[in-house]
């Protein structure tokens, strides 16, 4: 049997919207099932396994108002066929006068196992009815899809003359409502190729799906296929539930996420070049500087690695409008002669109007900490200079590591203590737009949800971190485009944030918050307290959401 080039798709679905979706998506046949109707009723597809209603009454009810005569390809009915009150031909003569194009048989006993299913076996209300439905279906001139999850069951079907055999390997998993199907997809294509090569040997024109189980995106179905050969695919919660989920969490939290965006009169941070946040943190920082930058005080910034030490450096310069250069320079290396020169003009620290950064301050050698000491409290280099001739000097600004009081002491200086990216994650909207706006190729955009994903992550490395990852996802993503399924590629799952201390306050609720996906009610559920006292606590503790 020649292969088929094009997979064929069937949509099980339970919605006029969602399948005339997937008719103009390119599905070969839609399948009204009753299960499709319970999941956009937000019910999990195995609700139409139990007796809630007539099952035929229920599917033919939504079927024919909104999906029979509204689409222009063949709609199967997922028939059930257990009831004993019920007549088969009867069901299939109402089923071809409604203008359905075929019949399957769901709900189906083959979800049933151990003695229920013996049982059901026994009284004639379980596979073996189906199996009949299936067989007498081309009389009333119905094509067939029959479910089958084993060997046996395909048999059978195969003697009824069915016309589709969709392997079926359990309720889809994935999602808010999935089942964990037990079965990994090796093995899923294993059986699959198995099965489907024993049906081609006895009814070679019998076209085979899969459906179910570990098989939730594209890539699974072509890896099942390629080894089962089969000639398509039958999807119900991959086409309609698992996308909707997704689609509407995404679309939600991008309106979610709008008011972090929006523009707001500028703050002191906004305002000071370099600086962007609104955080009570850096308004904070924001604050000290513009007070600082007025005078000529040496200080120091102290922060972890990345948090932006040498950013609040540079906009200490820019912000003191001093129209000399800025240096930097690392302690770790011989900086002793650049700083001070022979006591002359030459000197960085003599350049009026100039601003030298001393970076990595904690590795300074302690006779260049006196001498800078020294330099600081007299202003000049000479150490006999007279009275009132101090000589125009530079501003000093030294960057330090978490633990600069000591320095900071012996050298008269300002302390500014920048806050990690963890401790003000409100600012990261405005920092991921600061950054992809400076990216060569452009400002870039951020998909839905992408936001909420990146303040879920707890930073270690801060700043530098954050840029790496949105340069490589803004290089990698096509048209600019920045998606969430790239950046859970490059960082992995949102939820790997290390827990807080309980007795951090600020840490502790915005874990909560994290953990709930920024949902406000659920986090004051789930920290026991009212809605009301946690936007007062998150106001107090300066955290904006």
């Amino acid at each position: 049997m020649a292969r088929r080039i094009e997979l064929l798709v069937g949509a099980a679905i339970g919605l006029g919207m969602t399948a005339r979706a997937a008719a103009d998506g390119g599905a070969d046949f839609l399948l009204a099932l009753s299960a499709g109707r319970l999941r956009v009723m937000g019910a999990p597809s195995l609700a139409a396994m139990l007796p809630i209603r007539d099952s035929n009454a229920f599917t033919d009810d939504f079927a024919r108002s909104e999906i029979l005569d509204r689409v222009a390809i063949p709609v199967f009915f997922g028939a059930a066929a257990c009831d004993p009150r019920m007549s088969v031909e009867a069901l299939l003569g109402r089923i071809r006068d409604a203008g359905y194009q075929g019949v399957a048989n769901f709900p189906t006993a083959i979800h049933h196992d151990g003695a229920f299913r013996a049982a059901l076996e026994q009284a004639g209300l379980g596979f073996g009815r189906e199996v009949e439905l299936i067989r007498a279906a081309p009389r009333f001139g119905l094509a067939t899809l029959g479910y089958a999850k084993t060997r046996a069951e395909a048999d059978a079907l195969v003697d009824a003359g069915v016309g589709r055999l969709c392997l079926n390997f359990g309720w889809n998993s994935g999602g808010s409502q999935g089942v964990p199907s037990g079965v990994p997809i090796d093995q899923a294509a294993e059986r699959a190729r198995r099965v489907f090569a024993h049906v081609r040997r006895r009814a070679p024109g019998t076209l085979c799906f899969v459906e179910g189980g570990p098989i939730v995106g594209p890539g699974h179905l072509m890896q099942v296929c390629d080894a089962s050969r089969a000639d398509g695919y039958v999807g119900g919660s991959t086409l309609d539930r698992l996308p909707l989920e997704m689609s509407v969490m995404q679309t939600t939290s991008a309106f979610k996420t709008a008011t972090l965006l929006r523009d707001e009169p500028a703050g002191e941070a906004e305002r000071l070049p370099g600086l962007a946040g609104r955080s009570q943190a850096m308004r904070q920082l924001a604050a000290r500087v513009a007070r600082l930058v007025a005078t000529d005080l040496p200080i120091l910034v102290e922060g972890e690695p990345g948090s932006g030490r040498t950013t609040v450096a540079r906009a200490i310069h820019q912000g003191s409008r001093r129209a000399g250069p800025l240096t930097l320079l690392d302690a770790r290396e011989n900086i002793g002669p650049r700083l001070f020169g022979g006591g002359g003009p030459a000197a960085l620290l003599a350049l009026r109007h100039s601003t030298v950064v001393v970076e990595n301050a904690d590795a300074l050698p302690p006779t260049l900490r006196t001498q800078l000491a020294d330099w600081i409290e007299r202003g000049t280099f000479e150490r006999f200079a007279k009275p009132g001739e101090r000589v125009p000097r530079a501003r000093l600004v030294l960057t330090h590591p978490p633990g600069g009081e000591a320095l900071a002491r012996s050298l008269s200086a300002q302390r500014l203590v920048v806050p990690p990216l963890r401790e003000r994650l409100d600012d990261l909207p405005l920092l991921a737009r600061a950054m992809l706006r400076g990216l060569h190729r452009g400002s870039g955009e951020l998909d839905p949800g992408v936001l909420r994903f990146l303040m879920a992550r707890s930073w270690p490395g801060n700043l530098r971190e954050l840029a790496h990852v949105l340069t490589r996802a803004a290089t990698e993503a096509p048209g600019g485009r920045i998606t969430l399924a790239a950046l859970e590629a490059q960082l992995g799952p949102a939820s790997a944030v290390s827990a807080p201390s309980p007795t951090d306050e600020r840490s502790w609720i915005l874990d909560a918050l994290r953990r709930h996906r920024f949902r406000r009610g659920e986090t004051a559920a789930f920290l026991g307290i009212g809605r009301k006292t946690l936007y007062n606590r998150m106001r107090r503790l300066g955290i904006e959401t």
